[in-house]
């Protein structure tokens, strides 16, 4: 099976139109991407619709009432365009940190199951892609971004072995669940069931190491470092949840940003000594956060493109 066969869907109308919206907002466009734009503006009414819808919400994003900002002391209106060009700035992060050329699948704001070709299934974390080598000889998963919770199907008589790459690792199911995850530093890869061998593809020492379910390992140009697994079944988020046990609000806010088109900033001495404990969907962020919140004397302030909690 060619790579072009197992495919996933093209973007979005949406997803295209975000693209052009945030070049448009830079430097003017040279001939070339003039072209390629009309092109693509006038291929389709679907097309026009989306970036139309999208400019303005861009543009609102951008512009501050200027007699509101009259009547506020100095220091008040600068906190508001600051606030402002956070929250327009949020959105172009946020839209470009998902694109990833060369991806079959990527997600967005929230978890993605996908059915490989081989009856394999993967679950892409929030903001994660993967690219997909399928064939006779060969079942390989090339995790581009993010990380993705893996349950490979079993292997065939005389067949290939069901196999997630990075730049820097390899780890191969030997019938099994587990995850892998690509941080900028390493890779990591932790067993849920059965093992795993996993290879150093930076290293001089390419030899394979074992993992049994409940291990995690972490691989970078400096080797392979054993790092304890939490006691679970599968990650919390692969299941739609996040579980927060005395953490501080600024690292359970990042961690909810992930799952939200939003940036999360967490301002004053009070917020960021606030210290929160439970269970959070996180289908919707801004709802886990008044759950988690209840209690305190936090209060969340909704913007555009940006939740502040203080």
């Amino acid at each position: 099976m060619s790579k072009a066969s197992v495919r996933g869907k093209a973007p979005s109308a949406d997803e295209q139109a975000s693209h052009w919206v945030i070049r448009h907002s830079g430097q003017p466009l040279d001939p070339q991407a003039q072209a390629e734009f009309d092109a693509w503006y006038h291929a389709d009414p679907r097309h026009a619709a989306a970036y139309e819808r999208l400019a303005r919400v861009w543009r609102r994003m951008g512009q501050i009432d200027r007699g509101k900002l009259a009547a506020r002391p100095p220091r008040k209106r600068r906190t508001a365009l600051a606030l402002a060009l956070i929250a327009a700035g949020g959105l172009a992060a946020y839209t470009l940190r998902d694109f990833q050329p060369g991806a079959d699948y990527a997600s967005g704001t929230q978890p993605l199951r996908v059915a490989l070709p081989d009856g394999s299934r993967a679950i892409l974390d929030a903001h994660s892609a993967i690219a997909l080598d399928f064939g006779p000889d060969k079942r390989e998963v090339r995790l581009l971004a993010g990380q993705a919770l893996f349950e490979a199907a079993p292997r065939r008589a005389a067949g290939p072995a069901f196999t997630v790459v990075t730049a820097n690792a390899r780890a191969t199911a030997l019938g099994t669940r587990y995850t892998v995850t690509r941080d900028p530093d390493a890779t990591r890869v932790t067993v849920y069931t059965h093992q795993v061998a996993v290879q150093c593809l930076a290293c001089a020492d390419a030899q394979a190491r074992i993992l049994e379910p409940g291990q995690r390992i972490a691989v970078s140009a400096a080797g392979m470092r054993r790092d304890p697994a939490p006691p679970e079944s599968a990650p919390a988020w692969s299941e739609g949840l996040l579980a927060f046990n005395d953490t501080a609000l600024p690292a359970a806010a990042a961690q909810l940003a992930r799952y939200t088109g939003k940036r999360i900033l967490v301002l004053g001495e009070r917020a960021r000594n606030t210290r929160v404990s439970g269970t959070a969907g996180i289908a919707d962020p801004k709802r886990a956060l008044d759950l988690l919140l209840a209690q305190t004397k936090v209060r969340i302030t909704d913007l555009p493109g940006l939740l502040i909690l203080r």
